[in-house]
């Protein structure tokens, strides 16, 4: 049995890339820098970014309709990040 891995997919938050700080924060959104590796797990990617890279700290929801299973999450992207993880058979 094969199974995938993929990352959120960049379009969702591209609206997002460069705008600034106070932006950001009225659209619930955080510019912040990595400062430690591990710690900034970023979910276009799925790896962990490099000190001193920028990330965004946003809301998402991993399943926006009104069901049980309905979740949102805080979560990193790499800012500017350009493709997803998509792999099969592999893990990130």
């Amino acid at each position: 049995m094969t199974y995938r891995n993929t990352g959120l997919s960049p379009d969702l938050f591209r609206p997002l890339f460069g705008l600034p700080d106070e932006e950001l924060a009225a659209r619930g959104a955080r510019r912040m820098i990595a400062d430690t590796h591990p710690g900034f797990p970023d979910r276009i990617g799925l790896e962990d970014v490099e000190v001193g890279a920028a990330v965004l700290l946003v809301n998402h929801f991993s399943m926006d309709k009104p069901t049980p299973y309905r979740a949102s999450h805080a979560v990193f992207v790499r800012e500017h990040a350009q493709s997803m993880f998509d792999a099969v058979d592999e893990v990130p």
